[in-house]
């Protein structure tokens, strides 16, 4: 596996990983579109893993506040340690802490991210969708 800074070659890839997910589990989007990617990820760092010349997943960072924004790892990749390869990427980049927000009733994602050091530092049940905002223990002593 590979990690590295995402290209303009990759952006079709990593758009359709997005808007896959985010069809089958994000239903208060009304209407996801490919084009949701370059929106959502402006002016953030990108890095994607890449796997015998695929795209398995990617990660943005907000690097004002060490702020994971998206991470995303393709089906057929997932439980393969990619996530796992991306935050440690991500922990390299980061200047202090990382953040990140997870939806409550995600509990695939909240079990992987307590599994890498990610403690709920606050919790926002008015928000749609209801998410917690989780800090990383592993980087927070930086």
């Amino acid at each position: 596996m590979k990690i590295r800074k995402m290209t303009s070659a990759d952006e079709p890839a990593v758009a359709a990983i997005y808007l896959k997910d985010r069809q089958l589990y994000f239903p208060w989007v009304a209407k996801p579109a490919l084009a949701d990617f370059n929106h959502d990820s402006k002016g953030e760092a990108l890095f994607v893993a890449e796997i015998d010349g695929q795209i398995a997943g990617f990660v943005s960072l907000y690097r004002v506040m060490d702020f994971i924004h998206l991470l995303f790892i393709a089906p057929e990749y997932r439980r393969q340690g990619v996530g796992h390869a991306l935050l440690t990427v991500m922990r390299r980049e980061a200047r202090g802490p990382l953040t990140l927000k997870c939806v409550m009733t995600n509990e695939d994602a909240l079990k992987f991210y307590a599994s890498e050091g990610f403690v709920v530092k606050r919790e926002n049940r008015l928000a749609v969708p209801a998410n917690y905002t989780l800090i990383d223990e592993r980087t927070q002593q930086n």
